[in-house]
């Protein structure tokens, strides 16, 4: 059954609106060009029917509609009013009424978000329009027409506002059928508006009078039903339903009716019972019960019947709420009530009403095992409790016990919750309230054969006024101490007690079932009563307890009765787990090697207490092992959680010590050994020098490859990454192996960024808190189940761009090139990736760079520009890296210069008057002309400027060069100076005619000489006389006195020709006649 009380959707109303408003406006225009509505529009409107109260009968009209469009009838109203137009629930379709001058009448109810209900102000002529606001076409939408406003004509007879007999059942035959039910109201009374579908389905009732509007406010106050209404005006008053919706199809059957809340008759009266089995239940159809108190206070307030028991509406003398539906039912002050059950077709309830501050019915029940039977659908038992104010407790009850699923709460003396269920399951419950207490027992649950039946609690003190047997203290060793206990036979709970002076801060609690196959859980607890840790049921499970120092404890297991046995134990996971057979184990450099363990059976817990020198170091851990099975938890000194139960790695910081448990869980099969990994990943210096330093992963890193194994269980890098980063990582086994390396991401907090996703595979993420810079560690270990690989793995950044460096570019260089050469440029700036290009352009012309390579850190990029073809002039620079361009100023491209390959040379004898030529050499291009210049001792020689020259007397001694200057077309002009030759003197003059001799060879006579004749021509001459071939002293000139020393000698005189810049030539004469006196 269903009372919901339903609307057309908001939306549609909107839109209608919406629509309205647009007609308005087109009859305001209209109105401009002197043309009614009526002469803007088909006025061919089909008449409309209308419809009376009940089945419509022929009454339901028909309309076909295309998408986005109309269809109009025409109604004749014989009085004014509200006229309720009701369309098939299946369409998109909304009702639009036009008075006969084109104005609009309103259809919708703004108060309760009502459409349909269309207000005519006076009789007359109106339009109706069907408007289709679907996606589809419609044809032959049905809807009616039905006029409201009319005293009760067409209902069904009046009935009264009792609540017994029950209001009669209707039938509707369909979505479109409107009914009226007249009832006798007095005005000023409080009712309560009643209506239902006998199967599931949805309808619409309001309360009215005369007018067919709505007369009952919009009820917005707590403490009054939205169905509720104080009742205006005079009447007639009459209730108008319509079934818009029935699961099972129409005809559809339904009630709808008013009852009296400030004076309710017919109903039945009910008395607060004693707690335990209520007695005298009788299951009728009336749903209205009055009863009395005599005191405030919290009460059970239940309709029942042979299925279920939930809690009552109840109203006050005034017809107001007094609990709704509420556990416990507070009511505020004695005096008399009306509770309302089930409202449907067919109720069939009583109604159960308790005292929950009182003790009638209650029976005793100590600390243990309280064993009773819940036999009657929403019973409620009551446990008297033998124990003090500030007492904690708790009441056991066990896991998927074969009886009841019992609910129990305890109350003090003024019937006040102490705790429920979940805290006396816990072992939680404080008695705050004032003695004496006492537990209530009841169920839930739904039907005899789940909400009757037996039960069984077993109460505990938990706050040291207790008998528990001592659970002693353990260790990892095989031989470690325990508890052990048994369930059956009645028992399904243990309770157990640690020594305030014999724990640490922090110990592993391992509950094992040895036999039975009978899960159980517990949950330990402090003197105060605080719940220090619980573990849910399991056959073999463990959980880290936080021991409140100085403190005793008390251990609560709770199993079922059923015979199964079972052990407890506990053991030390702090700095001092060592004394408890936690194996001490030093942490090994990254690189170093694993430490082997054997694993023992599943559900084995083994301890390694892993040590380091700083508490500031950081460790990564990890175990593996052929199988794949085995987990690790990690501890730290003082016994706080520092990786969770996972088969996968984790770093730890903050400890010099850290407690590694190590299990393979009790479902799978544990391998013969396992390896356990423990290195130090960084100190308080930073991360561990093993690492490497990557300069930048704006792009990702790698590929990285080596090879790992049991002694080199690892290798790290250190990565600059930003805060958000994230990375897809690709491994592979190079030798083709299917196990692969398994990758962990450190951020500053050491947590592991690194997840597999199958079938994408690595998945890594920095895990910082903003995109600025935050280093992490990457760690490559092992796989899981190989202890050895050849890896190779490539981090690739997911976004655009990873690390703090954006991308930028500060200088590219150099700023020029030769056309026709390939330039090697330089680009500097951050984060340029290898897909960064170089352009220049000028004149709609573009040359791109071929990139070459990108430095490690991303920082510098070299590309090769090739100026084949490129014309000289300045060109625009530009880079384009990542997604901008970078303009960066200007290259020019200048001519090719001609340069030597083979230096000019001078060819001939450098000496004067002698001709030398220049040899112009090879050149990188061939020359079209060359120019040329002699230099003696690097100065130019003035007019010297052939490819040939003759030597000068100016220049001897001097070293001689030429520079040639090589021209060639579109190319600079390139210069290149021969080797030096030093100019020799040239050569001697020659006589072609010797000298002559005249005079008289006697002595006191002058001889003279001529010079001879020379080639070259001598430009001085030099003499010397000789007297048969001895030279005559002082006998210089060209002319000679013979003196008496010559007496009887020959005479003859050398003529020496001198020349500038020649040797000298020389020439003698032929002798004289001998001197005679």
């Amino acid at each position: 059954m269903s009372d919901v009380d339903s609307c057309p959707p908001v939306g549609r109303q909107r839109r209608a609106a919406v629509f309205a408003a647009l007609v308005a406006l087109f009859v305001s225009l209209l109105s401009l060009t002197g043309a009614g509505p009526a002469a803007a529009e088909d006025t061919d409107c089909a008449p409309l029917v209308l419809a009376p109260f009940g089945d419509p009968g022929d009454a339901v009209n028909k309309a076909t509609v295309p998408v986005g469009e109309s269809t109009c009838f025409s109604l004749a109203a014989s009085a004014a009013g509200r006229y309720l137009v009701s369309i098939d629930r299946g369409s998109a379709a909304y009702a639009q009424m036009f008075a006969a001058d084109g104005t609009e009448v309103d259809c919708y109810d703004e108060t309760f978000s009502e459409s349909g209900r269309c207000d005519l102000p006076a009789p007359g002529d109106y339009t109706l329009k069907i408007v289709n606001s679907g996606q589809w076409d419609l044809t032959d939408t049905a809807f009616t027409v039905v006029p409201l406003s009319s005293a009760t004509e067409g209902c069904y007879d009046d009935v009264g506002t009792a609540w017994y007999p029950p209001l009669p059942v209707r039938t509707t035959v369909s979505g479109l059928e409107i009914d009226c039910q007249a009832f006798e109201g007095t005005p000023g009374e409080r009712v309560l508006l009643s209506r239902a579908t006998k199967v599931y389905g949805e309808m619409v009732s309001w309360i009215t009078d005369a007018t067919g509007t709505r007369i009952c406010p919009r009820v917005t106050a707590d403490d009054e039903s939205s169905l509720s209404c104080v009742l205006p005006g005079e009447g007639p008053y009459r209730v108008i339903s319509e079934v818009t919706y029935s699961e099972k199809g129409f005809p559809a059957e339904y009630t709808a009716g008013v009852h009296s809340l400030t004076d309710p008759e017919g109903c039945r009266t009910a008395s607060v019972r004693p707690f335990g089995a209520p007695e005298g239940l009788d299951y009728q159809d009336n749903p209205c019960f009055t009863f009395t108190v005599g005191k405030a206070g919290p009460y059970v307030v239940h309709e029942v019947d042979d299925y279920s028991a939930s809690a009552a509406l109840v109203y006050d003398a005034a017809g107001k709420i007094a609990c709704e539906e509420t556990d416990p039912c507070r009511l505020r002050a004695a005096g008399t009530y009306t509770a309302i059950i089930s409202l449907g077709v067919d109720p069939g309830d009583d109604l159960l009403l308790l005292d929950r501050a009182s003790d009638a019915g209650c029976v005793a029940a100590g600390t243990g095992v309280f064993q009773g039977e819940l036999s009657v659908v929403g019973e409620y038992d009551c446990l008297a409790l033998d124990v003090p104010q500030g007492a904690t407790i708790a009441a056991l009850t066990p896991i998927g016990s074969d009886g009841v699923d019992a609910e129990v709460e305890v109350v003090d003396a003024n019937g006040t919750v102490q705790c429920g269920t979940t805290k006396l399951a816990d072992g939680t419950c404080v008695l705050a309230g004032t003695a004496p207490f006492r537990a209530l027992v009841h169920t839930d649950a739904l039907g005899t054969g789940n909400s009757t039946g037996p039960y069984s609690i077993a109460f505990h003190r938990v706050d040291g006024a207790n008998d528990c047997p001592v659970l002693p203290a353990g260790s990892f060793g095989a031989d470690g101490a325990k508890a052990t206990f048994g369930t059956g036979d009645g028992v399904f709970s243990q309770c157990l007690g640690i020594p305030a002076d014999a724990h640490t801060g922090a110990e592993v609690l391992q509950l094992v079932n040895t036999s039975g196959g009978v899960p159980a859980r517990f949950s330990v607890l402090d003197a105060t009563g605080k719940q220090v840790c619980d573990r849910t049921a399991t056959s073999n499970g463990w959980v880290v307890c936080a021991l409140t120092p100085g403190v005793a404890h008390t251990v609560l297991v709770t199993g079922r009765d059923l015979a199964a046995t079972y052990t407890l134990a506990r053991r030390d996971v702090t700095a001092s787990a060592s004394s408890a057979g936690c194996v001490k184990t030093a942490a090994a450099k990254v690189g170093g090697p694993s430490v082997t363990g054997v694993a023992g059976e599943p559900g084995t817990l083994t301890c390694h207490q892993v040590t380091t020198d700083a508490a500031a170091d950081a460790l990564h851990l990890d175990v593996r092992d052929a199988l794949g099975t085995a987990n690790l938890a990690v501890f730290g000194g003082d016994g706080g959680s520092e990786c969770s139960f996972r088969n996968r790695s984790c770093a730890v910081t903050g400890s010099t010590t850290h407690q590694v448990l190590v299990q393979t869980p009790v479902t799978l099969k544990a391998a013969p050994e396992y390896h356990l990994d423990a290195l130090r990943v960084a100190t308080a210096d930073g991360p561990a020098p093993e690492c490497t330093r990557v300069p930048s992963v704006s792009y990702g890193y790698g590929p990285v490859t080596g090879t790992l194994d049991e002694q080199h269980s690892a290798v790290c890098a250190v990565l600059p990454t930003a805060g958000f980063d994230r990375f897809d990582m690709a491994i592979t086994d190079t030798t083709g192996a299917t196990t692969t390396a398994v990758p962990a991401l450190y951020n500053k907090s050491w947590n592991n960024g690194c997840s597999l996703y199958i079938p994408s595979g690595w998945q890594c993420a920095a895990g910082g808190s903003s995109s600025g810079a935050s280093p992490s560690v990457l760690v490559l270990g092992l796989p899981e189940k190989a202890s050895s690989t050849s890896y190779s793995a490539k981090l690739t950044c997911t976004s655009t761009l990873c690390g703090p460096d954006r991308v930028s570019v500060a200088a590219v260089g150099p700023a020029t090139g030769v056309t026709g050469t390939k330039v090697k440029l330089t680009v500097t700036g951050t984060a340029l990736p290898l897909n960064a290009t170089v352009r220049l352009s000028q004149s709609g012309k573009t040359l791109t760079a071929t990139t070459d390579s990108v430095s490690a850190d991303n920082r510098t990029l070299t590309a090769t520009l090739d100026l084949t073809g490129a014309a000289a002039g300045t060109w625009n620079v530009s880079v384009y890296a990542g997604c901008c361009e970078f303009q960066k100023g200007t290259f020019t491209v200048t001519e090719p210069q001609l340069t030597s390959t083979v230096a000019p040379k001078i060819t001939g004898t450098a000496k004067t008057g002698a001709k030398v030529t220049a040899e112009p050499g090879s050149w990188s291009a061939a020359p079209t002309s060359y120019t040329y210049q002699w230099k003696a001792d690097g100065t130019a020689i003035s007019g010297a400027t052939a490819k040939t020259y003759t030597v000068t007397a100016a220049v001897v001694g001097k070293k001689l060069t030429v520079t040639v200057t090589a021209v060639r077309s579109g190319w600079k002009s390139g210069t290149s100076t021969s080797g030096a030759v030093t100019v020799a003197k040239g050569d001697a003059p020659k006589a072609t005619t010797l000298p002559v001799i005249s005079g008289t060879a006697k002595v006191g006579k002058t001889l003279k000489t001529t010079n001879g004749t020379w080639s070259p021509a001598a430009t001085s001459y030099a003499y010397q006389w000789y007297a048969n071939g001895t030279a005559v002293s002082g006998a210089t000139k060209s002319s000679l006195v013979l003196k008496s020393a010559q007496k009887g000698k020959k005479i003859t005189v050398k003529v020496v020709a001198r020349r500038t810049g020649h040797k000298d030539g020389s020439a003698v004469s032929k002798p004289t006649k001998a001197v005679v006196r």
